[in-house]
């Protein structure tokens, strides 16, 4: 595959980050909160793109959003929380990876939702795609866009589910 992107490819991912950007400004946050979701989209996108293309999340940009979480997490005060995220996160995806042989930024809470969404994304379309024919039973689907979308919707509504999800307890 070439390393340039064509312009097409280009202007789609810059209307995704802008459609992330005017989602961070509808959710009720803080400045800081807001930059930092800022970083944080660019970053997702980012890596979304490059598991897109070449079937791989690289280590040094996991590690790399990792640090920088940990720093922001340092800033807001919530270094704690972030840690437990990243613990649960890293267990899980490890175990993800163990068993398929091949949160830093969100909290435990919030990791744990990513993933919930990440799944579910990705269930739905590989239904999708094996129901019309697009997908094969052996074929592969990249998960790092589903990651970073379960990621992202997280990010901007967490809070809000877990409320909605203590009501229904």
């Amino acid at each position: 595959m070439d390393k340039q992107l064509s312009l097409q490819v280009c202007i789609i991912i810059m209307m995704i980050l802008f459609l992330m950007f005017a989602g961070l400004s509808l959710v009720d946050m803080e400045c800081l909160a807001m930059a930092r979701g800022g970083l944080f989209c660019v970053f997702l996108l980012a890596m979304a793109v490059i598991d897109f293309r070449t079937g791989l999340l690289p280590d040094k940009g996991n590690l790399y959003l990792a640090a920088l979480g940990l720093v922001m997490a340092a800033i807001v005060g919530s270094l704690r929380d972030a840690l437990l995220g990243a613990l649960l996160g890293a267990a899980l995806l490890f175990a993800l990876r163990t068993l398929s042989r091949g949160g830093i930024w969100l909290g435990w809470q919030g990791t744990l939702l990513a993933l919930m969404l990440a799944f579910a994304l990705g269930a739905c379309l590989a239904l999708v795609l094996l129901g019309i024919g697009r997908l094969g039973r052996r074929d592969r689907l990249a998960f790092g866009p589903f990651l970073s979308a379960g990621a992202y919707l997280s990010y901007i509504g967490s809070a809000a589910f877990w409320s909605a999800y203590e009501v229904l307890l």
